[in-house]
């Protein structure tokens, strides 16, 4: 049955739509986002969700978007924003009428996060507000996003930061009869991914061509593993570097090519929380031998890898073939911040020189 509408005088499109047993007035200058309006109105009305524009709380409205504009996300950028929503949009948020929400709203709750030392999630949080109210403009809920003109200033990322070399010194110590600590040493040095790591198995290690075939990944779903193709799906060969060779040949001999590298004590795939205590292992152990405090997180130790690349002298289409980077300009970025930082440092080091 075709799609049948009004067109007024003014030359707009208007559709009657029942919703919670009251007539909602759709308007647009489109048949198609008139018709698409009212899919989402029945849609809405059938789900029992709130589509009254005066009463529509930020909760409610947020609540409708994550399952109507999110829902066919991978799970873990689904629970991004649902985390987001639920732990600091609702609590501080989500009592608030959509009309009445104010910019004032949102930079106090952003203040309170900066307050709390939150940074990376404080990003994740204004971003999800700007889309929930980018498509609440669009739906006609209101009639602008309060949100738009807020910038956050850009924060220091410590997982941007490598490891020092006196911590890779320590670590690689560590790995010499502790199996956790060579997994941390493993990832330095070869830069895979956390979820390239926990499907990796002795068949795609070539150790007489002396590489690593990353040909798979992992999602990490309700803690557990899901094979999938890897980031980008761009399949790679990565070097075996001698610093990590002799280990590999003696684990290898020990197993068979279905063996998991990084198994769990069941000779599974690791889950998520298995991975996340493999890491603050090698950091408690570190931290009992070290005469100061040291944190670091799976991602710094790929970014680590990068760093020594560039340390190198690896050219940028080099390390981007080992490391699997989409784009050239992630490297760019990391190769340049080296690049200032080593500057500062000489010009450090010719300013003591001539303060003494």
């Amino acid at each position: 049955m075709a799609f049948t509408y009004t067109i007024r005088k003014d030359g707009r499109l208007m559709k009657r739509v029942s919703v919670n047993g009251k007539l909602k007035t759709l308007y647009s200058d489109s048949p198609k986002d008139l018709e698409d309006q009212y899919i989402e109105a029945k849609y809405l009305s059938k789900k029992g969700m709130i589509s009254d524009n005066e009463s529509l709380t930020l909760e409610q409205w947020a609540n409708q978007w994550i399952e109507i504009y999110k829902s066919d996300k991978s799970d873990n950028t689904y629970k991004m924003y649902k985390e987001a929503i639920n732990i600091y949009i609702t609590p501080y948020l989500g009592k608030y009428k959509l009309k009445s929400l104010k910019q004032k709203d949102v930079l106090n709750l952003l203040n309170i996060m900066t307050k709390k030392g939150i940074t990376r999630r404080k990003d994740i949080v204004l971003m999800t507000i700007k889309q929930i109210l980018d498509n609440a403009v669009e739906n006609d809920y209101i009639s602008k996003n309060v949100s738009k003109g807020i910038k956050i200033k850009k924060h220091k990322s410590a997982e941007k930061e490598p490891l020092t070399d006196n911590l890779i010194d320590e670590i690689k110590k560590l790995a010499s009869d502790n199996p956790r600590a060579f997994m941390i040493l493993f990832m330095i040095y070869t830069g895979l991914r956390k979820q390239e790591v926990i499907p990796l198995q002795y068949k795609d290690i070539d150790l007489n061509n002396k590489y690593i075939s990353v040909n798979k990944a992992v999602e990490l779903i309700h803690n557990q593993p899901v094979i999938k193709k890897t980031k980008n799906e761009d399949n790679r060969k990565v070097p075996i570097l001698n610093v990590i060779y002799d280990k590999l040949v003696e684990m290898k001999s020990d197993h068979s090519d279905n063996d998991y590298v990084f198994p769990n004590t069941l000779n599974k795939m690791m889950s998520d929380t298995t991975m996340k205590r493999q890491i603050q292992y090698v950091i408690n152990d570190l931290n009992k031998i070290l005469d100061y405090e040291v944190y670091f997180t799976y991602h710094q130790l790929r970014h680590t890898y990068a760093c020594i690349l560039h340390k190198a002298g690896v050219d940028l289409k080099e390390a981007q073939s080992f490391t699997g980077h989409k784009t050239l300009q992630i490297l760019l970025d990391v190769y340049t911040h080296l690049d200032e930082r080593d500057k500062q440092n000489a010009v450090n080091k010719l300013n003591n020189f001539l303060s003494n």
